[in-house]
């Protein structure tokens, strides 16, 4: 195994490694503009696009009505918070804001 030196931790390797920034060149070439265009545009799409707020809410369920749910989210493989969601959106589609 040959001895091989590290880079020494500057300024602009920290960002990018500690808070993820990317470092800031000092001379773009016209090719890695079109590439960091190309990435951008790529990671834009694979962001979540933006959620509404949410508000947690609580509520009592009988027992019964719990086992229910807990067996429709083990046969679908959702959240039971998510199918809640979904019966709630389903209930509440015809209620006007």
């Amino acid at each position: 195994m040959a001895n091989q030196k590290r880079k020494p931790l500057n300024d602009e390797l920290a960002k990018s490694f500690v808070f993820g920034q990317q470092p800031e060149p000092t001379t773009e070439s016209n090719s890695s503009k079109t590439t960091s265009k190309k990435t951008k545009n790529l990671i834009e799409k694979l962001e979540a696009p933006a959620r509404e707020p949410t508000i947690r809410l609580t509520v009592d369920l009988a027992e019964s009505v719990h086992k229910k749910l807990s067996l429709l989210a083990a046969r679908t493989g959702k959240k039971k918070a998510e199918i809640v969601r979904l019966l709630l959106d389903e209930a509440l589609e015809d209620v006007k804001e």
